[in-house]
């Protein structure tokens, strides 16, 4: 014999239980009833290829064969396929780094430049920004969000600066902050000709960011 679905609520309090009963072959109603072959938490989707990464904003495309537009497309897309610290990509971000290293008009000023005896110019830069993730300090609770302050604080030493919390708000100026960053080894100085953004967002409630107009 087979039993109908049985929900009730039952108000003690504040409290309220749902109730169900069960099929002759021990399985809930609320089972039988899940649409075959339906997603969800007993049936998670299958992960697919990564298609893209949500690390550092702009590392991709200051850093990932930005002066070289022949197969930029195919580079970038075996870049954001590729894993972590995937040292097939360093050459190219090295060869980039060279060139964004003279946008403030001084050679020599980028974070790291030089900073290893037996390596090229911009190779231990460029292995801190391969491993394209974002980074937060847990034990900072509180903190303000310094985007690439923990970075820069590990590089150039917690004396000189302090990288907050890491991470980054919803209307942090990133392009502005990379650039700075980059070119003059500095977390400003650097404009990217953008004042401010066209919508103001909301740092504290979700969805945090702006509706799109």
């Amino acid at each position: 014999m087979k039993c109908s679905m049985l929900t009730s609520a039952l108000a003690l309090g504040m409290t309220c239980v749902a109730l169900g009963s069960c099929n002759d072959d021990g399985a809930t109603d609320t089972e039988t009833l899940r649409a075959e072959g339906a997603l969800g938490k007993r049936n998670p989707p299958p992960i697919g290829e990564r298609i893209d990464r949500a690390g550092r904003p702009a590392i991709t495309a200051a850093l990932i064969s930005t002066f070289n537009p022949e197969g930029q497309a195919t580079v970038r897309d075996a870049y954001n396929r590729s894993g972590q610290l995937n040292e097939d990509f360093t050459e190219t971000i090295e060869q980039s780094l060279g060139v964004l290293d003279g946008l403030d008009e001084v050679c020599g000023n980028q974070l790291l430049a030089g900073a290893a005896e037996n390596q090229p110019r911009y190779r231990p830069l460029a292995t801190v920004l391969l491993d394209d993730q974002l980074y937060l300090h847990s034990e900072r609770v509180g903190a303000p969000s310094v985007y690439l302050g923990l970075e820069a604080e590990l590089v150039i030493g917690s004396e000189t600066i302090s990288g907050g919390g890491g991470g980054r708000t919803p209307g942090y100026d990133v392009i502005e902050r990379s650039y700075s960053v980059l070119a003059a080894g500095a977390l400003s100085g650097v404009d990217d000709g953008v004042g401010s953004d066209d919508e103001a967002h909301d740092e504290d409630e979700f969805p945090f960011l702006a509706e799109p107009q």
